[in-house]
C-alpha cells in the first residue's frame, strides 16, 4: 500500500498482525533532492503500535537503474528513529533512487520503501556580481557572510531580523523596545510569538525566533536577495499533535524540527522553486530588494494575498497605473526600497498599528515639493491639514479583496494552515475597492500590547490601533485608514489575552487558543469576548493625478457639507464644530453676511483655523482682571475689540476660555 502523508511517501508492507497492531513507517531524506558527491540524510520512524526499543532496522537504495548499492545496511538507531547518512557517488546517475527500510520489532517487521531525488551535475551560471561567480558551494548564510559580515550583523540588529524596536511613536510605551517579537498582539492572527511556525514563516531569520539571542548566521539573507529562492521548514514526523477537532474529527499533524536549542531547521523547497533550480545559482545571481522581494511577506501578511494592510497584494509588484502610478511601468517605475531604505539594513516607514521606528520615516516631500499642485488652492490643502493620500488614494484594495473583520467564534475549515496540512481560521469578511475612513493623525498613535490594561472606547470597542490627533492643532492631518474589526479575549484583569492561535487552526475552537494563551502568559480567572478594531493607515495605492477629486466632490458650496454626501465626513472630523458666535460671525466684530467661500478666503491668511473651529467656551480660566494681567501690564477690557486683537495674533482659546 502507498500513501502520502504531509508530502511524504509511504510503502507498508506488513505480515500477520502488523496491520491489526496500527504499525506503521514514515520515511524522510533531507534533502529531497541531493547533489552527485553530497551527503543525504535518510530517516525511517516506526509510528504506531510498535514494541520499543526497535530490534534491528536496514536500509536498501537503488539508483534509477534499480542497481543495488547498498543491501541490507544496518541503521542507526534512537528510540523510534532509524537513520543512515548516504554519500552520493560522485559518478551517481541523476533521477529518483528507490531507499527501503526494515524495521523489527520482537513480534513483526514492515518494510517501507521510498524515493530522494539526485540532480544531475549543476551548470553553473554567470552572474553579474564577478566576485559571486566564484560562489561553487551553497551552505547557507555563512557563504554570504563569509565576505559580508558587517551586513549581517547590521541585519541581525535590525527590525526586520528581531522583531522589535524603540517605539518612540507610539504614546503608551515610553519607547520600549517592543513588535511581534515581543508584546505585538494584532486583530489578525493575534500574537506571532505562541503561534511560532505558522507565523515564522516569513521571518528572515532561519531559526524562526530562537530563544536565544539571534547571530549573523541565523540571518537568511536570501529571504530578501532572490526573488528565485523558496524554503520550507523541515519538518518532524515525532513532532505531532493529534487532536479532536470541532466537527468531531480526529487529525494529526506534523509540526517543524525543533533542535534542543529551540531552532527550526530550514531546506530549499525545490518543489516552488523552477524546475532544475540550483542553490549554488541562487546564490550567484543575488540582488538588491525588488518589488516581489517585499511583497514576498509584506503581500501576504495576515493569511493570504491582500489580506492585511488593504493597499498593497502580490500584483503590486507590477500593477497597473490606476492600482499604484508609483509602482507600475506605466507610471513612476519606483521599487519599495526607493521610499523604504535607509543605512544599515535599517527600514523606514511606520503606520498607525505599527509599533517599531528604526529609521525616519519617508514623505510625500522627498520627492515633491511642498507646494506640487500649479493651482494656490490645492497647495493650501497640501500645506495644511490634508494628507496627499487623501486625494490622492480614493479607494483601497484596487488589486485584490482586502479582510475587514475577522471572526474567529465562528470556525471556516481552509486547506492552507499549518503548511498546507490543513486548518481552522476564522470567518472573514473581505472587500474590495473600499472607500477608507478618515482620522487625524500626527505620526503618533496608541497600539496595545500583550501585558497592558486596556479599555473600551466611548463606543465599547477596544482599539487595539488607534491614530493620535486632533482637529486644527497645527500637527495632525486627515489621512486615510482601513479599520479592522474583530473578536478579542478580555481577561478579568483587563488585559488582553494573546490567544496560541496555533490551536484554533488545529481544533476550530477559540477557547482552546484563549486557554493555551492564558496557560502561557500565566493567567487565571475568566475571561469575555470584546468587540476589537485597529486603524491602519493607507498609504500604498496612489493614483494617477488625473483621478483626483474635483472641489465639489468634497465640499458644496456653504461650508456644511453634511457627512455621508462627499469624500470627507467634515462634521465628523470637527469642521462643523463652531461657536454660535461664529456662526453668526458677530465673535470679534459687527455682524456681517458673506458667502461662505469669500468669508473663509477672508479669515485664512491671518488666523489660525483653530479661532473658528473649536467648541463653544464654557467661561475664562479666570476673572478678567486677573486674566488680562497674567499676560500684560494692567490694561482694561475692551469687550469685542480685545478678542479680535487676540485672535489676530493667534493666541489659543484656551488660554482664556475654559471648554468643559
Amino acid at each position: 500500500m502507498r500513501i502520502a502523508v504531509y508530502g511524504l511517501v509511504i510503502s507498508i508492507l506488513s505480515a500477520g498482525s502488523s496491520l491489526a497492531a496500527g504499525r506503521a513507517i514514515t520515511l524522510a531524506a533531507m534533502p529531497q533532492e541531493a547533489a552527485v558527491g553530497s551527503s543525504v540524510h535518510l530517516q525511517c520512524t516506526a509510528t504506531g503500535g510498535w514494541l520499543l526499543p526497535l530490534v534491528s532496522a536496514t536500509i536498501t537504495i537503488k539508483n534509477p537503474s534499480g542497481a543495488s548499492l547498498i543491501a541490507a545496511q544496518k541503521m542507526g538507531i534512537n528510540g523510534s528513529i532509524a537513520s543512515y547518512d548516504y554519500p552520493v557517488p560522485g559518478d551517481g546517475i541523476a533521477g529518483n533512487w528507490n531507499y527501503s527500510c526494515e524495521i523489527r520489532d520482537r513480534r513483526a517487521k514492515i518494510i517501507g520503501s521510498s524515493v530522494f531525488t539526485v540532480a544531475k551535475a549543476p551548470t553553473f551560471v554567470i552572474g553579474p556580481i564577478p566576485a559571486h561567480n566564484t560562489i561553487t558551494k551553497y551552505e547557507g548564510s555563512v557563504t554570504c557572510i563569509s565576505c559580508h559580515a558587517k551586513e549581517a550583523t547590521d541585519m541581525v540588529n535590525s527590525l526586520h531580523s528581531k522583531w522589535k524596536a524603540p517605539t518612540p511613536e507610539l504614546t503608551n510605551t515610553n519607547g520600549a523596545e517592543l513588535g511581534k517579537g515581543k508584546g505585538g498582539i494584532n486583530t489578525f492572527c493575534t500574537y506571532a510569538m505562541s503561534s511560532k511556525n505558522a507565523c515564522f514563516t516569513c521571518h528572515v531569520r532561519s531559526d524562526g525566533n530562537a530563544p536565544h539571542p539571534a547571530e549573523a548566521k541565523d540571518v537568511d539573507c536570501l529571504m530578501c536577495h532572490s526573488d528565485t529562492y523558496q524554503r520550507k521548514f523541515v519538518t518532524d514526523p515525532t513532532n505531532t499533535k493529534t487532536v479532536t477537532n470541532v466537527l468531531g474529527e480526529t487529525k494529526t499533524y506534523v509540526f517543524g524540527k525543533v533542535d534542543s536549542l529551540g531552532n527550526y531547521i530550514i531546506e530549499p523547497d525545490y518543489g516552488k522553486m523552477p524546475a532544475g533550480t540550483n542553490m549554488v545559482n541562487v546564490a550567484r545571481t543575488v540582488h538588491l530588494p525588488t518589488n516581489t522581494s517585499c511583497l514576498r511577506c509584506h503581500a501576504t501578511a495576515g493569511g493570504g494575498d491582500w489580506t492585511k494592510r488593504g493597499d498593497m497584494g502580490l500584483n503590486s509588484a507590477s500593477p497597473t497605473a490606476d492600482q499604484d502610478v508609483h509602482l507600475s511601468q506605466n507610471g513612476a517605475k519606483l521599487a519599495c526600497i526607493d521610499c523604504h531604505a535607509a543605512l544599515n539594513h535599517k527600514i523606514a516607514g511606520r503606520g498607525i498599528d505599527l509599533r517599531g521606528t528604526e529609521a525616519t520615516a519617508p514623505t510625500c516631500e522627498a520627492c515633491h515639493t511642498s507646494a506640487p499642485h500649479a493651482n494656490t488652492t490645492l497647495n493650501r490643502h497640501a500645506a495644511g491639514q490634508v494628507s496627499c493620500q487623501v486625494c490622492h488614494i480614493r479607494q483601497f484594495a484596487k488589486g485584490g479583496a482586502t479582510e475587514m473583520s475577522r471572526d474567529f467564534t465562528k470556525p471556516v475549515w481552509s486547506t492552507a494552515p499549518n503548511s498546507g496540512q490543513g486548518g481552522f481560521i476564522g470567518t472573514e469578511i473581505k472587500q474590495a475597492n473600499v472607500q477608507p475612513e478618515y482620522v487625524w493623525f500626527d505620526g503618533t498613535s496608541n497600539g496595545y500590547n500583550v501585558g497592558e490594561t486596556i479599555a473600551a472606547g466611548t463606543d465599547g470597542v477596544y482599539h487595539m490601533a488607534k491614530a493620535n490627533g486632533a482637529p486644527f492643532d497645527g500637527k495632525s492631518s486627515i489621512v486615510p485608514i482601513k479599520r479592522h474589526l474583530s473578536v478579542m479575549p478580555l481577561h478579568t484583569s483587563g488585559k488582553m489575552v494573546p490567544p496560541a492561535i496555533m490551536w484554533m487552526f488545529l481544533t476550530g475552537r477559540f477557547d482552546d487558543a484563549v486557554q493555551e494563551g492564558m496557560k502561557e502568559q500565566g493567567m487565571t480567572g475568566g475571561y469575555t469576548l470584546v468587540k476589537a478594531d485597529a486603524e491602519m493607515l493607507i498609504t500604498h495605492g496612489v493614483e494617477p493625478k488625473a483621478k483626483a477629486p474635483s472641489c465639489t466632490e468634497c465640499h458644496n458650496n456653504l461650508g456644511t457639507t453634511p457627512d455621508g454626501t462627499g469624500m470627507v465626513p467634515f462634521t465628523k472630523l470637527g469642521y462643523h464644530t463652531v461657536p454660535n458666535a461664529v456662526k453668526s460671525c458677530n465673535l470679534c466684530h459687527e455682524q456681517k453676511s458673506l458667502g461662505w467661500g469669500t468669508t473663509h478666503q477672508q479669515h485664512r491668511d491671518h488666523l489660525s483655523c483653530s479661532s473658528c473651529h473649536t467648541k463653544e467656551p464654557t467661561g475664562l480660566v479666570n476673572t478678567k482682571s486677573i486674566l488680562c494681567s497674567t499676560c500684560h501690564d494692567s490694561k482694561s477690557w475692551l469687550g469685542r475689540e480685545s478678542h479680535k486683537k487676540h485672535v489676530e495674533k493667534q493666541v489659543k482659546c484656551a488660554t482664556c476660555h475654559t471648554f468643559n
